[in-house]
């Protein structure tokens, strides 16, 4: 199964937890929401293993992630007008089903 979010990822019952730019944890520029591309890191590897864009409100998620893994949340502005941005050793929440954090993803739209 597959669910669109500016980017196709592959979800798998096996690994459903998720990292969620919600609350204080938006994505943005000069204290305003902004869109950017995220990257998302094996915190222990340093690999990629998801790249997505926050919405204009600053929201985004990564699904289907191993929630007994960390990774490296990262952030570059795009202009070159600010230095990145990290969250490192977050850890996924899975205390959503996967139906639920598609409706999450889904109230950010408007």
């Amino acid at each position: 199964m597959q669910v669109l979010a500016k980017v196709y990822t592959p979800l798998s019952l096996a690994n459903s937890g998720y990292i969620a730019g919600a609350g204080a944890g938006i994505v943005t520029v000069q204290g305003k929401p902004a869109s950017r591309k995220i990257w998302l890191l094996d915190a222990v590897t340093m690999a990629v293993e998801q790249v997505a864009t926050s919405l204009k409100n600053g929201h985004y998620l990564f699904l289907g992630l191993d929630p007994a893994k960390e990774y490296l949340v990262m952030v570059r502005d795009h202009k070159k007008e600010y230095e990145p941005f990290a969250w490192d050793y977050v850890k996924p929440a899975n205390d959503l089903t996967i139906a639920e954090q598609q409706t999450l993803w889904q109230t950010w739209q408007t």
